[in-house]
């Protein structure tokens, strides 16, 4: 009987043991591995990829002024000329003879307003003797020294010599109107004779040309079509959301290779006055810097900088969302557990987003690596330390 209650008694003491070893493993805590960070001052951007299409802001489309052979055509496609370098002349001879016609006309009617000026200070003088006869007349008529029919007269004769300066000054209303009009024509002349030599308005390259040497053209028929390549921009159009964002001579523009390097930057120097009503897009443009090796109708990759600030942030990473679009973040406590903190989020760039509510977090460690395995107030494994 004995034998029995020992055994019994070694049974409960092996039980005991293992039970309460059981229960010294359950109150162990264990630490998650967590990999830290505090807020980091950085620039934060705001930025806009978008793509542009690269062209001249000095082009033309030249034209004929007026119709005729085309006589001289000193350009080819992609030749470079300078400001004031002629183009194209057209057959000038004819125009020469105009102008030569014109000037004798001039002549022909500035003799013949001085024909008139001359003619009207004759018929002057003829009117002053017929007004001296008319008087006389009547003086004489009164005393009936003069009959009543020569008094008739010289009458008439007085009557005739004012109109006949009235007309006198007629025509010399008309030789001066004559005149004007043939300056005129002489000016329209000349203007012809100098629209046939085409001069380049600004430095460019011939970019297209659309007739030959000898061809005749109208007046109005494109010629050449000219670009000037060393000053170019970028055009491109944007949602209208971006609207308020980008102002002109301020929004900053980067331009980048297809690898992503920034090759130059610029400013937008024109956003259209309203947005398109179809589109829902308004235009941006923004010149070529020097550096930045592109060549008109090509596409060309920019950043469109809508915001640049120095803030504090965090990996976007270490931000989770949660319920109702709450963002959350872990912070360290001073005996080394996770606290659930709230975060606000700003500008997000290059994996790192911009924190607004700093007052909370600055100074504090946050949780950066290992969050996903968090718990609120769990016990925290520091390893970047």
């Amino acid at each position: 009987m004995k034998k029995i209650l020992v055994s019994s008694g070694l049974v409960l003491l092996v039980l005991c043991s293992v039970s309460c070893s059981k229960k010294v493993v359950r109150a162990k805590e264990r630490s998650v591995r967590v990999g830290v960070q505090k807020l980091e001052k950085r620039t934060f951007r705001e930025q806009l990829p978008v793509q542009g299409t690269v062209k001249p802001v000095e082009y033309a489309t030249i034209s004929a002024k007026i119709s005729g052979t085309l006589e001289m055509l000193n350009v080819d496609e992609g030749d470079h000329r300078k400001t004031g370098d002629v183009l194209f002349g057209i057959d000038r001879q004819v125009l020469k003879n105009q102008v030569v016609v014109k000037e004798d006309e001039i002549n022909v009617k500035e003799a013949a307003l001085k024909s008139a000026e001359l003619q009207l200070k004759t018929e002057e003088i003829t009117l002053q003797q017929a007004k001296r006869d008319y008087e006389r007349a009547l003086t004489l008529s009164r005393s009936n020294a003069l009959s009543q029919s020569n008094l008739e007269t010289t009458e008439t004769a007085y009557k005739t010599a004012q109109m006949d300066v009235q007309n006198a000054h007629s025509a010399i209303v008309n030789a001066r109107a004559q005149l004007k009009q043939a300056q005129s024509n002489l000016a329209i002349a000349r203007k012809n004779l100098d629209d046939s030599v085409v001069r380049a308005p600004f430095d460019c390259v011939v970019f297209d040309k659309y007739v030959e040497a000898n061809e005749y053209v109208s007046a109005g028929q494109n010629i050449l079509k000219l670009e000037n390549h060393d000053k170019l921009e970028v055009e491109t159009f944007i949602s209208a959301g971006y609207y308020h964002q980008i102002e002109a001579g301020k929004t900053k523009v980067e331009f980048k290779d297809v690898n992503g390097k920034v090759l130059g930057t610029a400013v937008v120097t024109y956003k259209s006055p309203g947005v398109d009503p179809e589109s829902r897009t308004f235009k941006l443009k923004a010149v070529v810097p020097k550096n930045v090796k592109l060549v008109s109708g090509m596409l060309a990759d920019i950043n469109l900088i809508l915001q640049e600030k120095v803030a504090y942030g965090l990996p976007a990473d270490a931000m989770m969302l949660r319920a109702n679009d709450r963002y959350m973040v872990y912070t360290v406590t001073a005996d080394k557990r996770a606290k659930d903190t709230t975060v606000e989020r700003g500008i997000i760039d290059g994996g790192y987003c911009e924190v607004l509510n700093t007052a909370e977090l600055l100074g504090k460690e946050v949780v950066t690596t290992g969050q996903t395995f968090v718990n609120n107030n769990a016990l925290l494994n520091i390893i970047n330390k």
